[in-house]
C-alpha cells in the first residue's frame, strides 16, 4: 500500500505535528479542521470537509475519532464537523486511517468501499506511546496528589503496554505497586520486576493500603463495594480509553478522588505524540520517496 497524498482532519495537536513530519517527508498534506497551527507554507488548510476530500487520499482521523458519537473529534469546536458530513465525503479512492474504530464504523466504511488502517495496534506505536503516557500520567500524579510518591503503594490495573511503561517509571518512585493482571505470562514478567500481584482473596488485607490507584483497562475491574475497602485518602487515576474503568459519579458515589484522563501524550507531549503518529503511518503505508 502506498500513499502520497494525505488529508490530516479534526483532533488536536498531534495531528499538526503529524502534518509537519509527513510534509517533511514528502507526503502533499492538506489540514481540515485540525487546530490553529503555525504550519509549512506547503501544508495546505481548508474548513470544508469536502474540499479536503476532492482527491484520492489517506485520511489521517483523529484521536479519538468522537466523543459523542455525532462530531468528530476537535479540540477547537468552530466550525464543528459532523460525522455524517464525513462519511458523505468519502469514496471507495479513499484510506481511512485511524487508532482504533468501532465495529459499526468499519462496517459503514466497508459499505462505502474505503480501505482501513488501524495503527493503534502497530509495536512501535503502542511502545513509543506508552513511554509517553506514563512519563504524563507522573506528572498528572504529582500535580493532583498532596503526598508524596516515596510515602505511596500503588495498586495498578492491568499490565498491557502502558501498565507496563507506568510500572517502570513508577516503581522507583513509590513504596510498593500491587498489580491486578489474569494473564499469566504478563504476571510472571511483573513479578520479576518487584510488583506484587493482588488477588481477589486479598482485597480486604490490601486495598486500604493503597494511596493511589492507576487504571489501564477499558472494563470494570473493581466493583463499587470493593472501592469503598480502599483508604479514604486514595487518589484514583484512569487512563483507559472508553468506556474507562470506573463510571463518571465515582468520586460521588465512593467519596474517592477520581480523575478521567485519556489521551495523555496529546496534552503533554504533542510533539513526540505527533511525529511518532507520523512514523507509524509512513511505515504502515509503505511509502516510497
Amino acid at each position: 500500500m502506498e500513499a502520497s497524498s494525505i488529508t490530516i482532519i479534526g483532533g488536536d495537536l498531534r495531528q499538526c505535528y503529524a502534518a509537519e513530519y509527513l510534509n517533511a517527508r514528502g507526503y502533499k498534506v492538506i489540514c481540515c479542521h485540525t487546530p490553529d497551527f503555525p504550519y509549512h507554507s506547503e501544508i495546505r488548510q481548508t474548513d470544508s470537509i469536502a474540499q479536503s476530500l476532492e482527491h484520492p487520499s489517506l485520511v489521517l482521523a483523529p484521536t479519538p475519532l468522537t466523543r459523542d458519537n455525532v462530531h468528530l473529534f476537535q479540540t477547537e469546536i468552530y466550525p464543528s464537523c459532523g460525522l455524517e458530513d464525513l462519511w458523505n465525503s468519502l469514496s471507495a479512492d479513499h484510506i481511512i486511517a485511524a487508532h482504533s474504530l468501532p465495529g459499526k464504523y468499519q462496517e459503514l466504511l466497508k459499505n462505502i468501499g474505503c480501505q482501513t488502517v488501524i495503527w493503534g495496534n502497530f509495536p512501535l506505536f503502542q511502545k513509543e506511546n506508552a513511554r509517553l503516557t506514563a512519563e504524563g500520567l507522573l506528572a498528572e500524579v504529582i500535580r493532583c496528589t498532596p503526598f508524596a510518591l516515596s510515602c505511596a503503594n500503588i495498586l495498578l490495573l492491568g499490565y498491557g503496554c502502558c501498565g507496563k511503561e507506568i510500572a517502570n517509571t513508577f516503581l522507583p518512585l513509590c513504596q510498593n505497586i500491587y498489580l491486578i493482571e489474569q494473564d499469566t505470562v504478563k504476571i510472571n514478567e511483573a513479578e520479576s520486576k518487584g510488583i506484587s500481584l493482588i488477588r481477589e482473596n486479598d482485597f480486604s488485607k490490601l486495598l486500604p493500603q493503597c494511596q493511589i490507584v492507576i487504571n489501564t483497562v477499558p472494563a470494570s475491574i473493581l466493583e463499587t463495594s470493593q472501592l469503598t475497602q480502599l483508604h479514604s485518602s486514595c487518589h484514583i487515576f484512569d487512563i483507559a480509553s472508553a468506556p474507562f474503568g470506573f463510571p463518571a459519579d465515582t468520586t460521588e458515589k465512593c467519596l474517592l478522588p477520581y480523575y478521567r484522563i485519556p489521551g495523555i501524550p496529546g496534552r503533554f507531549s504533542p510533539v513526540n505524540a505527533g511525529r511518532i503518529i507520523g512514523q507509524t503511518i509512513e511505515r504502515m503505508t509503505e511509502h516510497a520517496l
